[in-house]
């Protein structure tokens, strides 16, 4: 039971990562409360750290400002670019239950209802759509 809710817990929390804080490389610094998106990198400034990587997921600026504020950066320019799509064919499992009810006529009348639950597999294909993308985190100089 206790690795049933480990699982579980981790499932969770794998679900809400920031792939922008996954994939962080560079100095951290006390997190900011407030950073904001650039278009173009701070003129004179030099990068904290970076992030790359490659996603299926479609992230945005909320992304990108929240991994900013936790590495202590005022500024992050970010890009992503389509790379393809990939198609793979998979199986849901989906549980088929039938009842099958017999009457016993004799000394004893009865009825006996017996339940089976087989399984059918069901072809499904899925489509990724792959993106990359990139990071610069910037600090103000105190």
């Amino acid at each position: 039971m206790k690795l049933l809710t480990a699982v579980a817990g981790l499932t969770l929390l794998s679900g809400c990562a920031n792939p922008f804080l996954e994939n962080y490389s560079g100095a951290r610094f006390p997190a900011t409360d407030h950073a904001v998106i650039m278009m173009t990198h701070p003129e004179g400034q030099t990068p904290i750290g970076r992030s790359e990587f490659i996603a299926t997921q479609m992230l945005g600026d909320r992304e990108a400002i929240d991994a900013a504020k936790e590495v202590g950066a005022n500024a992050v320019v970010w890009s992503k670019d389509y790379l393809n799509s990939t198609t793979d064919l998979t199986t849901r499992v989906q549980p088929v239950t039938s009842n099958t009810t017999t009457t016993i006529v004799g000394d004893v009348n009865a009825q006996v209802t017996t339940t089976q639950t087989d399984y059918q597999y069901i072809p499904e294909t899925r489509t990724n759509h792959w993106w990359r993308y990139e990071a610069a985190f910037y600090r103000q100089p105190n």
